[in-house]
């Protein structure tokens, strides 16, 4: 039988959770807990399904997001919910829904989509670009003690109530967003459903999230979610501290913060399954070695529409770019594009002049946020042009914090 495509709506959840379940390999039963708190956040009008007959083996959504890029933030689709049944796999079923979810976010005029990809591998065929990277990291508290120059913050580290952290932490949030490109805006029931969540329970052996925060002479700075493992082998207290979000809008915040979690007692390892690349502890720590980082990509950016996007973002450096985009797999990004900063502010209009680069809409959209430079892509032969553009795209394109999104969606 011939697969069809059409909107999906509330009538088909039963069957959405069933086909995530299926295809992140969990049991219905806690498909369907862990589901629950997602239905309110989906727009129906942005999900698309793929059915055989009337069973839906195929899915993906759209949320409508504001993401932060360099010096700003653009309107972008927040993809999500993409699965095909695995009796169902090699029939173009993935390929037509990603093309017909691409259409529809550039028919809205947001230039940019976005992701997380369940594998590294999926996405570049359609013109996702690496945009954002996390480090994940462990270390041994025995080995947590700060060089000297890290100063005692000022102010004080307490817990909060989760009303409380409702109230306060959305504010704390935004203003690390900021300056924090490939961060997204958290849309209503965010907070309450996945950060602070009204249903606080235990989770995998761990007890309930607790909340602290870091107040400075002037307010809150930041805040942090933890949660604790107890273990005792042999008679002896290895507990695990798991932190599954850390937020300091200023360096005092970040020592206070980590100086708390660091010194929980009847604890061996501290552990954070997200991290930006750039971020301080590193340096901070005065025997850094015991740290360990495993580097992960996390957001992948499509670029729908060249001139908005480039025009949306700020500029460190100025001057005047010619770049031959390519885009395999539609039209979106295909053309040819002057891109003219100055003052740090960008115009960028379509042009017949010849090339100062050559580059992929998926390698584009990695240099776009920051995380990569066009000469490192250069040298992996990804970009094609001559040093002086590939230095004059790295000073273009660079910025001062590494892109960086905390939630996974």
């Amino acid at each position: 039988m011939a697969i069809s495509y059409r909107v999906l709506s509330e009538d088909d959840w039963d069957q959405w959770v069933a086909t995530s379940a299926l295809a992140f390999l969990d049991d219905i039963d806690n498909a369907a807990a862990w589901a629950d708190p997602i239905r309110p956040l989906l727009e129906w009008d942005r999900s698309l399904g793929a059915f055989d007959g009337d069973e839906l083996v195929g899915k993906t959504h759209a949320i409508k997001f504001s993401m932060s890029v360099p010096g700003g933030t653009l309107p972008t689709a927040g993809v999500t919910g993409v699965t095909v049944a695995s009796t169902h796999r090699r029939r173009g079923i993935l390929t037509e829904l990603m093309r017909r979810q691409l259409d529809d976010v550039a028919g809205r005029g947001e230039p940019l989509a976005a992701l997380w990809a369940s594998e590294s591998l999926i996405y570049g065929r359609f013109g996702y670009g690496l945009a954002a990277q996390s480090d994940r990291i462990s270390i041994d508290r025995r080995h947590t003690a700060f060089v000297s120059s890290v100063p005692d913050a000022p102010g004080e580290v307490r817990f909060v109530e989760p009303d409380a952290a409702l109230e306060r932490w959305p504010a704390l949030y935004d203003r690390l967003r900021e300056s924090r490109p490939g961060m997204m805006n958290r849309i209503p029931g965010h907070w309450s459903a996945f950060v602070v969540p009204r249903n606080n329970k235990p989770e995998g052996g761990f007890t309930r999230r607790q909340f602290v925060e870091y107040a400075g002479p002037d307010g809150p700075e930041g805040y942090a979610i933890y949660t604790v493992k107890s273990d005792w082998p042999e008679g002896l207290p290895r507990g695990t501290v798991r932190v599954p979000e850390f937020v300091a809008t200023t360096p005092a915040a970040a020592a206070a913060l980590w100086r708390y979690l660091f010194g929980i007692d009847l604890v061996e390892k501290i552990s954070i399954n997200n991290l930006p690349p750039d971020a301080p502890l590193y340096w901070m720590l005065e025997d850094p070695r015991h740290l360990r980082r495993i580097p992960r990509d996390t957001l992948w950016v499509r670029i729908l529409d060249v001139p908005k996007a480039l025009e949306g973002r700020s500029y460190l450096a100025d001057g005047r770019l010619i770049l031959d985009v390519r885009d395999p797999f539609g039209p979106w990004a295909t053309g040819r594009f002057e891109l003219a900063v100055e003052g740090g502010q960008a115009s960028c209009r379509p042009t017949d002049a010849s090339p100062d680069l050559t580059v992929g809409a998926d390698d584009l959209a990695a240099v776009y946020l920051g995380a990569v430079s066009a000469s490192t892509l250069a040298r992996a032969s990804r970009i094609e042009g001559p040093p002086e553009a590939l230095r004059l795209a790295d000073a273009l394109f660079a910025w001062h914090a590494a892109p960086w999104c905390a939630d996974e969606f």
